[in-house]
């Protein structure tokens, strides 16, 4: 039987605990209003129901959250949109079952000039 209360959605896969935690992090650490990272949610949320109707899409609530993320990050001139696909890639590419019972901030708790580690 689907959840159909928001309050009690959990994390499917890996991957959107992940997300989450990024997102988290970034809050804290670049200390940008929890709403304006609430208010790009909520675009990207709008955007996905405008065109999945016609292009199919399939939901994933935490997917909205990365381009949450990416559109706010972008805007404070943290990273490119580019550079944080790479890093989403990276995150991605993490094997699944990896601690998941330790927090892992390391994706977003960077020095932004700092020189990225491979």
């Amino acid at each position: 039987m689907p959840v159909t209360d928001p309050s009690e959605l959990g994390f499917e896969f890996p991957w959107e605990i992940r997300a989450f935690a990024m997102a988290v992090a970034a809050h804290k650490t670049l200390k940008f209003a929890w709403s304006e990272f609430q208010g790009a949610l909520i675009s990207s949320i709008k955007a996905w129901e405008t065109t999945a109707a016609e292009s199919g899409a399939k939901w994933s609530y935490y997917e909205h959250w990365v381009t949450a993320l990416e559109d706010v990050m972008s805007q404070h001139g943290v990273m490119t949109t580019s550079d944080l696909d790479q890093r989403v890639v990276q995150v991605m590419a993490e094997p699944p079952n990896r601690n998941h019972h330790e927090a892992h901030t390391e994706p977003i708790a960077i020095d932004p000039a700092a020189p990225a580690r491979v």
